[in-house]
């Protein structure tokens, strides 16, 4: 593991949270075989969202892109998920892709929905027709500030439309705001260059040629249900997709702590992440 800049103040949760993610690409179990988890990220601007999505921009399993078309993902993208040459799609601003006139928007975030869940078979595009023998899946990370989140004209904002669409119930929200201590930290490194605080680091993420397998475990499982259905009260829907995340989360946690099965150990990281994992902005 290496150190995060310094000027990323005791934001330990953050980067744990996105490295979870991220070794999501390489597990699998018999509820959904493999899909990764994705992850939306909502904070104010200036909270450390971008920097920390950054540290891990160089993974090679990674399209990193600060902006991304249907005709790009159609063209590019997917040929190179098919041959799992990438894995996760990370998107620092997802305004960037939803400030577009609907008529581009809605194509690209259906295509989008569907990559990140139940895969794509079957893409039309106005310039080409395409056929897969498998579904393409990949994760995807992206993050917004709180106020593009709920901002909107008329009598619907961005939130409602991503809930409207199913994009909402297919991401794990991880929403936080900074302490007034924390506050007070940064600016003192921004005045002074120097800063006291926890030394937060990167976990590293494990690769490998194809995906692990984990066995369920519905006793450990089970203790994460109640995130779940909280979670589902935002996007309208039964919390089932959030289950399947939380449950790839732990493997994720255990893959990187190099073993092949979930312990107590790993629902207590991901209860722990829980504290974030919503729509309520606790301090982080």
């Amino acid at each position: 593991m290496k150190p995060v800049k310094s000027n990323m103040v005791e934001v330990q949760p953050l980067i744990d949270v996105i490295a979870l993610s991220l070794q999501t690409a390489f597990v699998k179990d018999d509820v959904d075989g493999y899909r990764p988890a994705s992850l939306l990220l909502i904070a104010k601007p200036e909270s450390g969202k971008t920097e920390a999505i950054t540290e891990f921009s160089t993974l090679p399993f990674i399209y990193f892109t600060n902006e991304i078309t249907t005709k790009v993902l159609v063209d590019k993208v997917l040929k190179k998920i098919q041959i799992n040459e990438i894995r996760f799609i990370v998107i620092p601003d997802i305004l960037n892709c939803v400030k577009k006139q609907t008529s581009t928007r809605e194509p690209l975030l259906q295509t989008l929905k569907s990559l990140v869940d139940e895969g794509i078979r079957r893409i039309e595009t106005p310039y080409k027709e395409y056929v897969y023998d498998t579904s393409i899946k990949a994760g995807l990370i992206s993050a917004i500030t709180r106020s593009d989140l709920y901002a909107g004209q008329g009598r619907y904002s961005l939130y409602d439309d991503l809930k409207r669409m199913g994009f909402l119930s297919r991401m794990i929200p991880f929403s936080y705001e900074y302490p007034i201590d924390k506050i007070i930290k940064i600016f003192e490194y921004l005045k002074t260059g120097k800063v006291e605080g926890e030394n937060v680091v990167i976990p590293k993420i494990r690769i490998f040629k194809g995906e692990k397998y984990f066995e369920l475990n519905g006793e450990l499982f089970g203790k994460l249900e109640f995130i779940s259905r909280d979670l589902a009260r935002y996007s309208d829907s039964y919390g089932f997709r959030v289950q399947k995340n939380l449950q790839k989360l732990c493997y994720s946690n255990a893959l990187m702590n190099n073993r092949d099965y979930v312990t107590k150990e790993d629902i207590d990281k991901i209860l722990c992440l829980a504290r974030w994992m919503n729509f309520s902005f606790n301090p982080l």
